[in-house]
């Protein structure tokens, strides 16, 4: 007997053993221990194929709340998609993903994100998205950052236990960035969700300036005690975009890294010129993983207080919906256009669009609006 259906509270630890049979190996950190909200039983939001009682597919599903501005953007995020060895070839994964879709729409999440971008993410109507910049910072560069004025004046030293509120003040200032209390940004700092794939740890630096913290980052770096499968890596920062960056660098040293990689989405501009004035290397890219887009409508009106501020005229003159054959409609006064998926989510998240251009009054409007800045998604709350 097969069944498809949210996991039950005391099927988490049997969801959780299988994602490691599939993911990980004896030196890696158990998935149950690194994604703790998507094996949570309190949260209860991921799915599962079972046949004759026992899990054979997994799906996790974990809701955040997304600040962009003044909007709060309900946001699903899927990660640790597994099938046992003995089951794939099934279809499962694809049945879950479709009960996600209505699950998704039913609690007020417009916007689903991915953590992978395999076919069957594509059919689903997952595309790239939002440009960034990933930098290397080596020692030439490391050492520029350390001796800028800002930096010369402040004490840089590893987190305290007394900067938890701290780190939480600097989370909530930034513009653009998941919504993160305390517990949360504790309980994702010890999970190691992006740094446990890779056998690399958490170390959290602090900036003090002026008698209270300034700055804070959080970089994966090698422990010392495990051979890393991947290089050192910016997790978080926040505050001052000086400090944060020489925090980084500062930290990769002390761990013993030679480079720092730091992924740096397009709205982050002066985090981005900081790293870029220091010299540090430079490649173009994209946003880690895929997003979907299950109701436009919706999503606007979530992201409305953002998008009136930014230009209420243009706002007013543009509507949002999906047509019968699951196209995204953008209507204006005397027409509208069906997009695809690709080219919807190109309109509203990429600087450099893919697709045909609106008209010409549409286009403006749409130009003024969009594209919407959006966190990394592979720091700490990444799924």
């Amino acid at each position: 007997m097969e069944q498809i259906r949210l996991i039950r509270p005391d099927e988490f630890q049997a969801a959780a053993r299988l994602a490691d049979l599939v993911f990980r190996d004896a030196e890696h950190k158990s998935m149950g221990e690194a994604y703790p909200n998507a094996f949570s039983p309190g949260l209860s939001q991921s799915y599962g194929a079972f046949a004759d009682g026992e899990i054979v597919s997994f799906v996790g599903l974990v809701p955040s709340v997304v600040r962009i501005g003044e909007a709060s953007l309900n946001v699903y995020s899927i990660g640790a998609v597994c099938t046992h060895p003995d089951h794939r070839g099934k279809g499962y994964a694809g049945a879950i993903l479709e009960l996600i879709r209505e699950h998704s729409r039913a609690a007020g999440a417009p916007v689903i994100l991915v953590s992978g971008n395999r076919g069957i993410y594509e059919r689903f109507g997952c595309r790239t998205y939002g440009e960034t910049t990933s930098f290397v910072m080596d020692e030439a560069s490391s050492a520029k950052l350390a001796s800028s004025p800002t930096v010369r004046e402040a004490t840089l030293r590893p987190f305290a236990h007394t900067d938890w509120f701290a780190l939480k003040r600097l989370s909530d200032r930034r513009v653009v960035g998941y919504e993160q209390s305390v517990w949360d940004l504790a309980s994702l700092i010890r999970a190691e969700p992006t740094a446990s794939n890779y056998k690399l740890a958490h170390r959290v630096w602090v900036a003090e300036q002026g008698g209270e913290v300034a700055a804070f980052a959080v970089i994966a770096v090698p422990d010392g005690r495990i051979a890393p499968l991947g290089k050192p890596v910016l997790i978080e920062w926040a505050g001052d975009p000086a400090l944060a960056a020489a925090l980084a660098a500062h930290g990769a040293r002390e761990a013993g890294a030679e480079t720092l990689r730091a992924v740096v989405p397009w709205h982050e501009s002066g985090f981005a010129a900081v790293l870029s004035d220091a010299g540090c290397a430079s490649t173009p890219g994209e946003q880690s993983g895929t997003i979907a887009v299950v109701d436009p409508e919706l999503l606007m009106s979530q992201l409305a207080p953002y998008l009136r501020r930014k230009d209420a005229s243009a706002y007013g003159k543009l509507r949002f919906g999906t047509s019968d054959d699951g196209g995204f409609i953008v209507e204006w006064e005397g027409g509208f256009r069906t997009l695809s998926p690709e080219a919807f989510i190109s309109l509203v998240f990429d600087r450099n669009r893919a697709g045909d251009r609106l008209p010409e009054e549409a286009e403006r409007s749409a130009a003024a609006l969009f594209p919407i800045p959006f966190p990394y998604p592979s720091g700490l709350n990444f799924v």
